[in-house]
C-alpha cells in the first residue's frame, strides 16, 4: 500500500469513527452515514479540516457517489468542490455531469456549471447552470430536455425533438419537470411555444392528467376528436374519462373506473352518447341519448369460493359497432359464484344475453336463472378405474318461445389398461339421466307444458396401439385407433327442447367421444364404430408434425344429426387434421371433412403463420357447407390475411383483410393497412381502414386514423 493510499484509509477510518457516535442512537439513516473517499493522491490540512483529492477521485455518502478529477472536501463546512469530468450518481439512478460542482449538506445542495443530466430512462437534461437544493429540486437556466438518443455519427446534431426553456425545474419530490418559456423543436426547428409546461419525470408510472387525444376522419362519422383525462383517485383506484365528438353524429362520453381490493377487483366501463337517430331514410335531425355498460368484478371469498359479475348491455343493437367502441356479437351478463375443493367443482350462475347480430330476435333471447353445476372426478380405484359425475340444474325463460326447466346428471366410469405389448385399452361407461319441465316445446301447442324424462346409457371401448421408432434427431410414432360405442336408439324425442346443443360440427376432436354434442340436451343415440390413424414426427429441438384421419360407421339405430353435419348417413364423412410446428418460424394447420361417396369437401380449414424478427405473415381460409345443425345459414367461404414488415429499426408496415368468397363472389368485408415509426422518444403511425358491412344505420365506411405520441408528453392517437 502506498503512502497516499494509507492516508486515504486513515481518513476513511476517522470519518467512520466520527460518525459512529451519531449513528448508534438511530436506525440505518443515509443522512448520518460517513463520507468515503478514494483517490490516487490525497492531501489533508488538519488545521483547516480540508481534504484535497486528485486523480480518479471517488467520494460517496450513502447511495450518492461523486466522481471527478479533483475534489476538495471541507469537513467543517460540509462542502465539496469538484472539477474536471465531474459526475454525480443519485439514489434514484440519475447521473449528473458537469465541469464544476460545488455541493454541501451531504451532497444534496449546491451549484453546477455546464449541467448535463442522464435520467433513469435515458432522457437527457442540459443547462448552462444549475442549482440543487435540499437533494429534492434542480433549477436549471437556459435548459434543454429530450428523451431522444443523439446521433452516433454526429452527437452535436439536434435530436428528433427537444424542449428548450429559459428555466427548467426538476422537482424530485413531486416527480415533475416544469418549464418556463418553453419551445418545442423537431430536428432543431421550433414548431410550438408555451409560457408554461409540466410533465412527469421518467420515474412516474401513474399520474393524473391529459392523455393522447383520439383523432380520425370517418366517411360516416365525420371528423373524430376525443380528449381522454386520467385521474388517479388513490393507490388502488383510478378513473378515465374521454369526451369524444363526431362532426356528423354527435358526441360520446366514455368512462372507465378501476379499483383493486385486498380480495378482488372491479372494472366499470361505460359510455353515454347524445347522437343522431337513424330513420328509414338512414338519418334525421333528431338526437337522443344512447349508451352502453361493460362491468366486471372478481372477488376471492375464501380458499374455496370466489365470485363475481359481468354486465354487458348496449342501448341499441348497432351502437357499439357504429361508434367503434368494440365488443362481441353477443353481450353476456353473468352473476356467479364458484368453489374448488379437491376433486370437486361447484358453480351457481345467472345469465342474460343481448344478441347484436342482425338475424337475432330479442324476444327469443333467453334469461338463465339459475344454472347450478357440480363436477366430481373420483380417485383411481384398485385396478385404475375412475368415476365421474356432472350434474346441473337449469331454469331458462323467454319473452316468446319455449321455457325450460331441467335437471341433469351424467355419471361416468373409465378404466384404462395397457397390455405387455403396448396396446392401450380404455373402457368407458356413461349414464345420462334428465328431467324436463318445458313450455312451448317443438311438438307442443302454444302455451302447453309437459314433463319429460330420459335415461340414456352408453358403453364404449377404445383401442390404441402406438408404435414408435427412434432416429438420430427425431421420434416417429404411428398409432392406429379403433373404438366401439354401444347405446340404444332414440334418446332425442321432440318433447325435449334443445337449448345447449344447437350448433354442432363433426370433426376430429369429437370422433371418439361417447356423446359428440357439447351440451346435454342432445345425445348421440345408436351404436357405432370409430376408426382412425394418428401419426407424428417429433424432433429433439421441439418441432413436430402430426396428422389424424378417421371415420365413423353406425350399425344400429337412427342418427340424431341434421343434414349436412357429416353424420346423417350410416357411414360418416372422413375427418382429419394436419399440424406442422417445426422449431423454425413456420406453423401450419389443416382440417377437413370429406364425403366418402363423391369426395366432396364439406369443410376446409387452413391456417398458417410465418414469423421472423423482420417479417411476419399469416392467414386463415375456411369453407363450410350449410349445416342444419348450425345457427349459420348458407355456404360459407372466407379468407383472412395479416402481415407486417419491419423496414428499418424504426419503420414498419402492417395490414390485414377479411374477404368474403361465398356464393362465387369476392367481397372485401374489412381491411386495414398502416405504417408506423417508433423509437425511444416518439411513435407515429397512419392507418387506412375500410369496412364494407351494412347493418341498419351502419353503412360501408372508410377511415383514416393516425397517432402521434411523444415520450413523457403524450400525443395524438386514433382508436
Amino acid at each position: 500500500m502506498t503512502r497516499t493510499q494509507l492516508l486515504a484509509a486513515l481518513l476513511l477510518l476517522v470519518s467512520v469513527v466520527s460518525a459512529a457516535g451519531r449513528a448508534v442512537a438511530q436506525d440505518v439513516n443515509v443522512e448520518e452515514t460517513p463520507v468515503l473517499l478514494v483517490a490516487d493522491e490525497v492531501v489533508y490540512d488538519e488545521s483547516l479540516g480540508i481534504v484535497t483529492a486528485r486523480g480518479n477521485v471517488e467520494l460517496s455518502q450513502g447511495p450518492r457517489v461523486l466522481l471527478a478529477d479533483t475534489v476538495s472536501y471541507n469537513r467543517r463546512a460540509d462542502t465539496v468542490i469538484a472539477s474536471g469530468n465531474v459526475s454525480l450518481m443519485e439514489p434514484s439512478g440519475e447521473v449528473l455531469f458537469s465541469d464544476y460542482v460545488e455541493l454541501n449538506d451531504k451532497l444534496k445542495t449546491g451549484t453546477i456549471n455546464n449541467f448535463r443530466g442522464l435520467l433513469v430512462d435515458g432522457s437527457r437534461l442540459a443547462a448552462v447552470q444549475g442549482r440543487r437544493t435540499g437533494g429534492e429540486r434542480k433549477e436549471l437556466d437556459k435548459a434543454v430536455f429530450s428523451p431522444c438518443d443523439l446521433c452516433k455519427e454526429d452527437p452535436t446534431k439536434a435530436p428528433l425533438w427537444q424542449i428548450k426553456a429559459v428555466k427548467v425545474i426538476h422537482d424530485e419530490v413531486a416527480k415533475d419537470i416544469i418549464y418556463e418559456d418553453a419551445t418545442l423543436e423537431f430536428y432543431g426547428v421550433p414548431v410550438a411555444y408555451t409560457p408554461f409546461l409540466r410533465h412527469p419525470d421518467p420515474t412516474v408510472d401513474r399520474r393524473s392528467g391529459l392523455l393522447a387525444p383520439t383523432m380520425g376522419i370517418s366517411e360516416e362519422l365525420g371528423v373524430i376528436y376525443g380528449q381522454p383525462y386520467y385521474y388517479v383517485i388513490d393507490e388502488t383506484s383510478d378513473l378515465l374519462l374521454e369526451p369524444r365528438m363526431h362532426s356528423s353524429a354527435g358526441g360520446i362520453l366514455l368512462g372507465e373506473y378501476r379499483q383493486r381490493f385486498s380480495r378482488g377487483e372491479i372494472n366499470l366501463r361505460n359510455s353515454v352518447a347524445y347522437v343522431e337517430q337513424s330513420t328509414d331514410d338512414r338519418s334525421s335531425d333528431d338526437y337522443d341519448f344512447e349508451g352502453h355498460a361493460d362491468w366486471e368484478g372478481k372477488f376471492s371469498l375464501n380458499r374455496t369460493w370466489r365470485g363475481g359479475f359481468d354486465f354487458e348491455q348496449a342501448s341499441q343493437r348497432t351502437y357499439l359497432r357504429r361508434y367503434n367502441i368494440g365488443g362481441p356479437d353477443v353481450l353476456t351478463s353473468r352473476l356467479y359464484a364458484e368453489g374448488f375443493r379437491g376433486r370437486n367443482y361447484t358453480s351457481l350462475a345467472a345469465y342474460k344475453f343481448q344478441d347484436l347480430r342482425a338475424s337475432s330476435d330479442p324476444d327469443d333471447t333467453p334469461i338463465v336463472l339459475p344454472l347450478a353445476e357440480y363436477n366430481h372426478v373420483g380417485q383411481p380405484g384398485r385396478f385404475g378405474g375412475r368415476t365421474s359425475l356432472d350434474a346441473s340444474l337449469l331454469a331458462l325463460t323467454r319473452d316468446t318461445g319455449g321455457d325450460t326447466r331441467r335437471a341433469s346428471a351424467v355419471t361416468g366410469w373409465e378404466l384404462p389398461y395397457t397390455s405387455d405389448a403396448g396396446e392401450i385399452y380404455t373402457l368407458n361407461a356413461r349414464l345420462q339421466t334428465d328431467a324436463y319441465y318445458a313450455t312451448d316445446a317443438t311438438a307442443l301447442e302454444s302455451g302447453n307444458t309437459e314433463t319429460n324424462g330420459r335415461v340414456f346409457p352408453q358403453l364404449g371401448l377404445k383401442w390404441q396401439y402406438p408404435l414408435a421408432r427412434r432416429s438420430e434427431t427425431t421420434t416417429q410414432v404411428i398409432e392406429p385407433i379403433a373404438g366401439v360405442v354401444l347405446g340404444p336408439r332414440g334418446g332425442n324425442p321432440d318433447e325435449i327442447p334443445n337449448e345447449d346443443s344447437r350448433s354442432f360440427e363433426f370433426d376430429e376432436t369429437n370422433l371418439f367421444r361417447l356423446n359428440r354434442y357439447e351440451g346435454v340436451d342432445r345425445v348421440t343415440s345408436g351404436s357405432h364404430v370409430n376408426y382412425g390413424l394418428r401419426a407424428g414426427v417429433y424432433g429433439d429441438g421441439g418441432g413436430s408434425t402430426e396428422v389424424l384421419i378417421g371415420q365413423s360407421y353406425r350399425f344400429y339405430g337412427d342418427g340424431a344429426f341434421e343434414e349436412g353435419s357429416g353424420l346423417e348417413e350410416d357411414l360418416s364423412d372422413v375427418v382429419g387434421a394436419l399440424s406442422v410446428r417445426p422449431s423454425g418460424p413456420l406453423t401450419f394447420t389443416y382440417r377437413f371433412r370429406v364425403d366418402p361417396e363423391d369426395a366432396t369437401v364439406n369443410r376446409n380449414e387452413l391456417g398458417f403463420t410465418y414469423a421472423v424478427p423482420q417479417f411476419y405473415f399469416g392467414g386463415n381460409y375456411v369453407t363450410l357447407d350449410e349445416n342444419a345443425s348450425s345457427d349459420l345459414t348458407g355456404d360459407r367461404e372466407q379468407l383472412d390475411m395479416y402481415g407486417g414488415i419491419r423496414l428499418t429499426d424504426h419503420w414498419s408496415v402492417a395490414g390485414n383483410l377479411t374477404q368474403d368468397l361465398s356464393d362465387d363472389r369476392s367481397r372485401l368485408l374489412r381491411g386495414r393497412f398502416g405504417f408506423t415509426y417508433s423509437d425511444e422518444c416518439l411513435l407515429f403511425g397512419i392507418d387506412f381502414e375500410r369496412s364494407n358491412i351494412s347493418d341498419e344505420d351502419i353503412e360501408p365506411d372508410d377511415r383514416v386514423m393516425f397517432r402521434l405520441i411523444l415520450t413523457h408528453l403524450g400525443g395524438v392517437e386514433s382508436k
